[in-house]
């Protein structure tokens, strides 16, 4: 019974770190909108607990879903996900949240300035 437990455990965690490689959240129609360019930040958010390509996918369709994001790539090689969205629809608590809500521990975050 225990052997079977393990291995159904570590078919889980299989599936859920399958390398399919890694691509930017596509954001939805309703996030689709233009944004004012004044309104446009970049920002790198420090995540620990990224482990997998799966892991990348599961915050940048977390983060993805939230109003006004452009664009959202998570690397667990660096344990950063960088976020361009419209600071007007979203802010980096509401980030932090969904990215929380999945499992995984925010630090910080700094400003990138294109």
């Amino acid at each position: 019974m225990k052997n079977i437990l393990t291995l159904i455990i570590f078919v889980l965690l299989a599936v859920g770190c399958v390398n399919q490689g890694s691509k930017n959240q596509i954001p939805s129609e309703q996030n689709a909108a233009v944004i004012a360019p004044e309104n446009l930040q970049t920002i790198k958010i420090s995540v620990y607990g990224m482990s997998c390509e799966g892991c990348e996918r599961t915050i940048q369709a977390a983060v993805g879903k939230l109003s006004g994001i452009q664009e959202v790539k998570a690397s667990h090689l660096d344990s950063t996900v960088v976020v361009k969205f419209d600071k007007t629809q979203s802010s980096f608590d509401e980030m932090k949240a969904a990215i929380t809500n999945k499992g995984y521990v925010v630090n910080d975050f700094k400003n990138i300035i294109e």
